[in-house]
C-alpha cells in the first residue's frame, strides 16, 4: 500500500477513534484503553518508549491546564482516564507517522499546534471538556504550550529538520 494512503487511512481512523472516545467518554472506557495500549504494543519497544512519553507529557499538560484553572473535566479526577487514553492513542500515531512520513519535524510540530487546540474547541463543543476562560484566551495557551511539547517530541526523535 502507498505510504500516502497509509498516513491518511491513520489519520482518518484516529479521527473516528478521537470522536468517539469524546462522545462516548467513561462508557466505552475498557475499549478506548485496550485499543490505545493494543496500538503503542505494535510500536517497535525502542518507539514505543517515545509515545510513551509523549503520552505522558501530553497528559501533564493537560494536568497544568486543569490545575491553573485554564480547561475543566466532568470528573472527579484531575485528568479522566479516557483523556489520558486518548493520549496514548494520539501519542502512539504521532509516532508511527513521525516515522513514516518526509515531512520535516518543524512542519509537523506547525500541524500538531493548529489541530490540538482544534480538537479540544470540538471537544469543548461536545461536552467532554470545559473551558474555564473564553475560547480565544484558552486557544492562545494551548497553542504554545502545544507547540512545545512538538518541537520538544520532534527534537526527541531526531527529526530537527
Amino acid at each position: 500500500m502507498n505510504r500516502s494512503v497509509q498516513v491518511v487511512l491513520m489519520a482518518l481512523a484516529f479521527d473516528l477513534y478521537w470522536t468517539l472516545v469524546v462522545l462516548f467518554r467513561e462508557r466505552g472506557l475498557f475499549l478506548w484503553l485496550a485499543l490505545a495500549i493494543l496500538a503503542c504494543l505494535m510500536l517497535s519497544p525502542a518507539h514505543r518508549v517515545y509515545a510513551l512519553l509523549l503520552a505522558a507529557a501530553g497528559s501533564g499538560l493537560d494536568a497544568f491546564w486543569v490545575l491553573t484553572g485554564l480547561i475543566g473535566f466532568n470528573s472527579d479526577a484531575l485528568l479522566p482516564l479516557w483523556m489520558m487514553a486518548l493520549w496514548l492513542m494520539f501519542a502512539t500515531v504521532w509516532t508511527h507517522l513521525t516515522l513514516t512520513t518526509t515531512l520535516p519535524g518543524w512542519m509537523l510540530a506547525l500541524l500538531a499546534t493548529a489541530g490540538g487546540p482544534v480538537a479540544y474547541v470540538i471537544g469543548e463543543r461536545l461536552g467532554a471538556i470545559i473551558f474555564r476562560e473564553p475560547t480565544f484566551i484558552v486557544v492562545s495557551w494551548m497553542a504554545p504550550g502545544w507547540l512545545v511539547l512538538m518541537l520538544l517530541f520532534h527534537i526527541l526523535m531526531g527529526r530537527r529538520q
